[in-house]
């Protein structure tokens, strides 16, 4: 079965809850980055507040092409810019323009036997497409670089109403019967993050399309004893 996170990934900017401010900032920057001092945009935040969703919502609405490219599947610089380097000279066929998208910074190494940080600084200053970089903790020193070629734009954890909306939404299409009460705790349980949400939602729900309170509440011992095992895995592994 498809990842209902995949199923209903955003195409257009209205079906983005929670971050209106950060998505007229972003989109402003794709459309007058010529004009900016900056040539890319560094948007951070937690996971699943709709940082990568939206940079292809807003190219979908500008009819742009997106070049993504996931740092830490790349992370020395010879593949950086091979990959990068190659999307940054390539003119876009069927598109009206490109988004350079580099995805979890996070993954990037900025050691000099790597240098994929360097690789992607450099690129930033030679592109004549508007690059967007995604990270969950910018603020490292070794992404000082980055962040100074950057325009930065926060992306906050979603408050449980905006996930409340989204899941109620996917549950009105695919049929899934629930009451509002439930929805709304299985939504304050995703801590701001409408992916966790919704895979939550498909795993509840993928056998009977119904969410219930017993549903849930297994849920909860199971990710009770995921918390248990997470902790004793740092205990062990520890060297302090």
């Amino acid at each position: 079965m498809q990842p209902l996170t995949h199923k209903y990934a955003p195409k257009t900017t209205n079906e983005i809850f929670g971050q209106d401010e950060n998505l007229k900032k972003l989109k402003n920057f794709i459309i007058n980055f010529k004009k900016e001092k900056k040539n890319s945009a560094l948007i951070y935040g937690t996971s699943g507040t709709g940082k990568t969703s939206s940079a292809y919502a807003i190219a979908n609405e500008l009819g742009y092409e997106v070049i993504e490219v996931n740092a830490s599947d790349f992370r020395n610089a010879e593949q950086i810019n091979q990959k990068v380097g190659n999307a940054i000279k390539q003119q876009s066929l069927f598109a009206k323009g490109k988004i350079i998208l580099v995805d979890e910074i996070d993954g990037l190494s900025g050691h000099e036997d790597r240098g994929g940080i360097q690789a992607i600084t450099k690129l930033i200053g030679d592109s004549t497409y508007p690059i967007i970089l995604t990270a969950t903790n910018p603020f490292d020193n070794k992404f000082s670089s980055l962040r100074s070629k950057s325009s930065l734009i926060e992306f906050r954890q979603l408050d449980y109403l905006s996930i409340f909306k989204i899941l109620k939404k996917i549950c009105e299409h695919e049929k899934i019967k629930y009451d509002d009460e439930i929805l709304k705790a299985l939504s304050r349980r995703a801590g701001g993050d409408a992916r966790a949400a919704i895979n939550d939602l498909q795993t509840l729900t993928d056998i009977k399309k119904e969410l219930t309170q017993e549903s849930l509440e297994e849920l909860s011992e199971r990710n009770k004893t995921d918390n248990i095992m997470t902790a004793l895995n740092k205990i062990f592994k520890t060297t302090d």
